[in-house]
């Protein structure tokens, strides 16, 4: 009985201790501690440029036709609207001919 009643005092001293050492373990972290200056992380980390394509600049990006026309029956409400029912082929046709 007294290796009973002694084994819970232990237990009860030794979550008081451990409950101690994190509030202390709490106040020790600060934020300056985790805040890095501009200058420290880019030199941790470098962000990567984008490259441009030599094309790109030469010859701007040209669209499809039926890629303007999707974007006409976008443009128009009820087009956009009937598009998403029956699908754009036949909504195009409706609205503006053959495609």
């Amino acid at each position: 009985m007294k290796t009973l009643i002694l084994l819970t005092l232990l237990g009860i001293m030794l979550c008081c201790l451990a409950q101690e050492g994190a509030q202390k373990s709490r106040k020790l972290l600060n934020t300056r501690d985790v805040k890095m200056s501009k200058s420290s992380a880019n030199a941790v980390i470098k962000r990567q440029r984008r490259s441009y394509d030599y094309y790109e600049r030469l010859y701007p990006r040209v669209k499809t036709p039926l890629e303007l026309k999707m974007e006409q029956c976008e443009d128009y409400w009820p087009c956009d609207q009937l598009s998403e029912w029956v699908g754009f082929h036949q909504a195009y046709q409706k609205y503006f001919g053959p495609v």
